[in-house]
């Protein structure tokens, strides 16, 4: 009976040590030029403020609103940040006012 149990120890196991070694994102605010930004940082897993990361600032697609900003970062940044070790920024439009290059 105990021969069973340890499998499932195990694969909680790993689960658990999963979730720990995922980024974190971050919900921030600033006021620049007047105009408020909305945008996430994902900070790669197991980060450390004193070492030096290489970072990316990246721009969602469409409207570029929150809602594209979370689409984004499920689908492709958070992933890549934790792949690479990168930390990412991926602000929202203020206001409505695309960003364009």
């Amino acid at each position: 009976m105990n021969a069973h149990r340890l499998p499932w120890a195990a694969v909680l196991a790993v689960l658990f040590a999963a979730q720990i070694l995922t980024a974190e994102v971050l919900d921030k605010t600033k006021s620049i030029a007047g105009a408020t930004v909305h945008y996430k940082v994902i900070l790669p897993p197991n980060y450390d403020a004193s070492k030096a990361y290489p970072g990316i600032l990246a721009f969602s697609g469409g409207s570029q609103t929150m809602q594209t900003v979370d689409g984004a970062i499920t689908r492709f940044w958070r992933a890549q940040a934790e792949q690479r070790g990168y930390i990412v920024i991926l602000p929202a439009a203020p206001d409505g006012r695309l960003f364009f290059v």
